[in-house]
């Protein structure tokens, strides 16, 4: 049986879709920073260093690219995958006025751009 489309973004994108639910939600054992904050403070904790410049440039490139990012867009994204409150098609209505087509295209095309602007900050060799 072949995925939905909802569910194969879903796949193509889960770690980015990780990586924005790390940066937007909350710890659970201290609520006062986010889940990706956490993780660099353990990280640097346990003197993992690569661990922690990972997290540190992860939300470094996710805070200047949720900044840059059209405000529907975003809200879509944190509704539908960060915290899942409802489905692409109602946010494609409710918040980009989208049928679903379109909105499905401008999606990955966000996902995609993410993805390639995580790598910003990694030097090239030469």
């Amino acid at each position: 049986m072949t995925k939905k489309k909802i569910e194969r973004l879903s796949v193509i994108h889960r770690r980015e879709i990780t990586w924005l639910k790390w940066y937007f939600l909350r710890d659970k054992k201290n609520p006062k920073k986010t889940v990706l904050e956490q993780m660099i403070h353990d990280s640097f904790l346990t003197n993992n260093t690569e661990e922690a410049a990972f997290y540190v440039n992860l939300k470094t490139v996710t805070a200047e690219f949720v900044s840059k990012s059209d405000r529907k867009m975003l809200k879509t994204i944190k509704e539908v995958y960060v915290y899942e409150n409802i489905n692409v098609i109602g946010a494609c209505q409710k918040i980009l006025y989208l049928s679903p087509s379109p909105a499905y295209t401008h999606l990955n095309k966000w996902f995609d751009k993410y993805f390639y602007a995580t790598y910003k900050h990694i030097p090239l060799q030469k």
